[in-house]
């Protein structure tokens, strides 16, 4: 993803597809495997910015099951 902003390009990482199936279709070879995907492309806008974060009281719980 690095290398991809150093040429001028934007990437995004994937999650959610069907690893099998995307084997599948690009032929892979069975001794291989897929680890992870990622977009390369120009965004088409600027990208969305990120929320804040959330307080450990929220998030976090002690000495209790919730």
């Amino acid at each position: 993803m690095l290398a991809a902003k150093a040429m001028g390009y934007d990437s995004c990482p994937m999650i959610g597809f069907d690893p099998v199936q995307v084997a599948e279709t690009i032929n892979l070879p069975s001794d291989h495997v897929i680890g992870f995907m990622v977009t390369v492309d120009k965004a088409a806008q600027p990208a969305w910015p990120k929320g804040g974060q959330l307080a450990l009281s929220e998030v976090v719980v002690q000495d209790r099951f919730a």
